[in-house]
């Protein structure tokens, strides 16, 4: 809507000018005449004596038009002189986005919110606007001017997963960021239940996210049962990950579902009997409030990105939101990357031990990823090392990260050669069972969790 406004501005500016005109053509002035009486209305200058509701209305109207741009442009002068000087502070960051976010910034970050002015002079640089192709527009359009500063891009629509490295860029997964702190907040490894029943609602990335952290998250006994109930109209993750191997007992039913209701009687059923139900989209108060119905049980989450929603007046159900702007976008999370320094360190390790790329900036979106989901997991393996047998964790780890890669399209295969992996046609041999791993294989996933209880 405020790009839409900004646009018809010069629009709105010219009314008063025709509707002054057509009124003094009315009254019987020549065309040029007019023209220039009613452009002399914008300064309270009136040179003609003829009067008509139209030149009522320009008369009263120009004034104003031209107040208001002066006032913008003065605005727009002292906001430019108060960036240059936010600028020049050894800590400076400029903010570029269409929506109404402010980032939770520590003391001595001078930070502005310029919209889609490019401000060249500030040392860091994040870009978050709504839609990820407008952000990576913006990048492009100033990607000279952003060489050797620090640039921070938040993603929404695309995987982090399928992005390649970018020189001087640090792409910031804000429906990853979403699901893990979700899942890690849930804790249903602590819970005590092998079975459980979740529930996602959603169409868009957002609910794909809670789907694809949970598998990588939720793996605590061989024993376990859990079924993930996906309900969706539009199907992609399904599509996506048509043979979806779990690698152990759970498993994924998807129902047919859209924002009118039009769910088939098994998901309905599905979320009578759920112990999780996960509302990861954006919808009406009546969707909400007959999820919240139904919900006989289990515990009902919704996606609320702001605070004063419909949600918490709501006694029926409680309803507890999740993925709040204030706890996602933080210069924590965004330049300090604090939801992954875990991976950043675990990266380090395992280029010191296996000669990789420790570079954490070099790394692709894939490679990053993987990092990320198994420091997250070293959480898991952490807490659950002094109940669960060793040689049980490594297999939950190998499950883990066989998700991990299957959720990212690799296939299970033998490379030509006899390697291990193709990165290109993306199969590795080793997407099996882990009691088919040779005992080389299952000594790796040993020493993830023997690190992991070292953390």
């Amino acid at each position: 809507m405020k790009e839409i406004f900004r646009k018809l501005i010069p629009v709105i500016c010219l009314v008063p000018l025709v509707v002054g005109m057509v009124g003094y053509l009315l009254s019987g002035e020549w065309i040029s005449d007019a023209l220039y009486a009613s452009f002399a209305l914008y300064f309270t200058n009136p040179v003609s004596e003829a009067y008509n509701g139209c030149i009522e209305f320009a008369r009263w109207t120009a004034p104003l038009v031209a107040a208001t741009a002066i006032l913008c442009v003065l605005k727009s002068v002292w906001d430019g002189l108060a960036w240059r000087v936010a600028g020049l502070a050894r800590d400076s960051v400029a903010v570029y986005t269409d929506e109404d976010i402010a980032i939770r910034f520590g003391r001595k970050t001078r930070a502005v919110y310029p919209g889609e002015r490019f401000l060249s002079y500030f040392k860091s640089h994040i870009i978050l606007f709504a839609s990820d192709r407008k952000s990576l527009q913006f990048f492009e359009e100033h990607r000279a001017q952003l060489e050797g500063k620090a640039v921070y891009i938040g993603l929404r629509e695309l995987e982090m997963g399928l992005m390649r490295e970018v020189d001087g860029v640090t792409f910031f997964d804000i429906n990853s960021s979403i699901a893990r702190n979700f899942w890690k907040k849930t804790g249903l490894w602590r819970q005590g239940k092998k079975e459980a029943g979740i529930v996602i609602y959603g169409d868009g990335l957002l609910a794909q996210n809670m789907l694809s952290a949970g598998l990588q998250l939720n793996l605590f006994s061989k024993e376990q049962h859990i079924t993930y109930h996906v309900v969706s109209g539009k199907g992609h993750f399904q599509r996506k990950h048509a043979d979806l191997p779990l690698l152990n007992g759970d498993e994924i039913v998807y129902h047919a579902g859209s924002e009118e209701g039009g769910m088939d009687a098994a998901a309905w059923e599905a979320i009578e009997r759920a112990d999780f139900v996960l509302v990861a989209d954006l919808v009406s108060a009546e969707m909400l409030q007959t999820i919240a119905v139904k919900t006989e049980e289990g515990k009902l989450y919704y996606y609320s990105p702001v605070g004063g929603d419909m949600g918490e007046y709501m006694a029926f159900g409680k309803p507890a939101a999740f993925g709040r702007n204030e706890e996602i976008f933080t210069d924590e999370n965004i330049r300090r990357q604090k939801l992954i320094q875990a991976a950043m360190a675990l990266n380090g390790q395992y280029a010191e031990k296996y000669g990789t790329e420790k570079d954490w900036n070099r790394l692709s979106g894939f490679l990053k990823s993987s990092n990320i989901s198994s420091a997250d997991f070293h959480q898991v393996l952490k807490e659950l090392a002094s109940s669960v047998p060793e040689e049980e964790l490594a297999e939950l780890e190998h499950i883990r990260w066989g998700r991990f890669y299957s959720l990212n399209y690799w296939k299970q295969g033998s490379p030509e050669g006899g390697g291990r992996k193709d990165d290109a046609r993306r199969i590795h041999r080793d997407l099996v069972p882990y009691s088919t791993l040779s005992e080389e294989e299952k000594e790796k996933d040993r020493d993830v969790v023997k690190r992991a209880a070292q953390r």
